[in-house]
């Protein structure tokens, strides 16, 4: 249990829903036996169960949260599943891999990463914040909202430029084009704008990458219209990994910078 609760991302959430809605958490390991898989009430608390691909994670319970409005109630459980649920999982496969060989714990690790907080090797750090992966997909309805994300983790990477893709496609012939934009944030707004070369420079981009550009690339496609795109295979598979579905996520909490943080930066 402190493994879970003695961390960042679970300080940072439990900060989050005690300024929003003046509620305190906890966490519980599950009983497998009596496990359930929505959100109930019991008293006065509110129980959130964390179930991720058929794993029975635990719970965590939102002290008088039954007596949240029902809008509140789907706004706290939204932010514990994209927040806590992958944390906690990530933590149980963690604990899985120490019974196991090193030699099958770094293959294990590369299959069983999730979206949004990927397990990943602890380098030194420097004076930026460190992002998880240098490639985010952004789903959304709204174009509008997808940028104003989109901006708001570019401000938090601290990088110097901001730009979209199509300004700069006129100027970029092969992936290696994109070096001299280090500390850049190169964004996509929607995916299906692209052209074949386009969809083609930004494949080759995120692939080789050399100076850590940051690209963001905005859609509101479903996974299945992804892979009718017929998009190149890596960006496909990069942009099914770091998705943040931001319609599923209150309005407030959107652009949110401990959200994202906690989403999108290794905070450890």
């Amino acid at each position: 249990m402190k493994s879970v609760t003695e961390n960042v991302v679970w300080e940072k959430t439990e900060a989050l829903i005690q300024e929003k809605y003046g509620k305190q958490i906890k966490f519980r390991s599950l009983n497998l036996f009596n496990a359930q898989t929505s959100p109930y009430s019991k008293g006065d608390d509110l129980i959130i169960p964390l179930n991720t691909k058929s794993v029975h994670l635990g719970e965590v319970i939102i002290d008088r949260g039954s007596l949240l409005s029902p809008d509140q109630k789907n706004e706290v459980t939204d932010l514990v599943h994209f927040l806590v649920e992958p944390h906690v999982y990530n933590t149980h496969l963690k604990f899985k891999q120490m019974n196991t060989s090193a030699a099958s714990q770094s293959e294990s690790y590369e299959d069983l990463s999730i979206p949004f907080l990927k397990i990943i090797t602890h380098e030194k750090e420097t004076e930026k914040p460190k992002l998880v992966s240098h490639i985010i997909h952004l789903r959304s309805v709204s174009i509008l909202q997808r940028k104003n994300v989109a901006l708001k983790i570019h401000e938090i990477a601290e990088n110097n430029l901001f730009v979209d893709l199509t300004e700069i496609s006129s100027q970029l012939t092969t992936a290696s084009d994109f070096k001299p934009f280090s500390e850049t944030t190169i964004f996509v707004s929607d995916i299906k704008s692209l052209n074949r070369r386009e969809l083609q420079l930004l494949a080759d981009g995120v692939k080789s990458n050399p100076s850590k550009t940051l690209f963001i690339v905005g859609s509101q496609l479903q996974e299945t219209e992804l892979a009718e795109m017929g998009l190149d295979e890596s960006l496909k598979n990069d942009l099914l990994a770091i998705l943040f579905d931001i319609d599923r996520v209150p309005l407030k909490q959107q652009t949110n910078s401990d959200v994202l943080e906690l989403l999108f930066f290794n905070l450890e």
